[in-house]
């Protein structure tokens, strides 16, 4: 999910960017949890991911692994569900060795990870994650309060 969202004041309009869920789960303190993603093969030149936490208009490179002949990426993610895509030699494409998206509304398919606390006594997590990232999100008081701030704090003004 990207938006736009426009905010006009007496002063200025103001142009913010905001990426779903990713961002609201990095907003209320869920914990990071460490992933690590790979591209299998030698027989290329450049692997990069997008989407992740990144968004879809950025690229972060893998890194290759001559001893087990495979490329990796090394992340702390918050709690939440990422998807994301290779870009192997500059073609879009999913790993098919990992989990992967049904269709969306364009007919996109992508891959994603499922990050979540392996603690199964941190039962406050769960149900933040579960509030956040269902289809209807429910955001506290105190949580739109962290957002309004957030973006306040990252508002490029026109």
């Amino acid at each position: 999910m990207h938006g736009n969202i426009y905010c006009t004041s007496s002063f200025d309009k103001v142009n913010l960017k905001f990426d779903g869920v990713s961002s609201r789960l990095k907003l209320t303190g869920l914990k990071k949890m460490p992933v690590t993603l790979t591209w299998h093969g030698d027989n290329c030149t450049t692997v990069e991911i997008s989407g992740l936490d990144i968004g879809w208009g950025q690229r972060t490179p893998l890194k290759f692994d001559e001893g087990q002949g495979l490329w990796t990426l090394q992340k702390d993610l918050h709690e939440g569900k990422y998807e994301y895509k290779y870009i192997v030699d500059g073609e879009w494409i999913c790993n098919e060795f990992e989990p992967i998206t049904s269709p969306n509304k364009d007919g996109h398919v992508n891959n994603y990870v499922e990050v979540l606390d392996e603690n199964p006594d941190n039962i406050t997590s769960a149900a933040v994650r579960k509030r956040l990232t269902g289809d209807d999100p429910d955001l506290t008081s105190d949580e739109r309060l962290i957002i309004k701030q957030f973006l306040e704090a990252y508002v490029d003004v026109e």
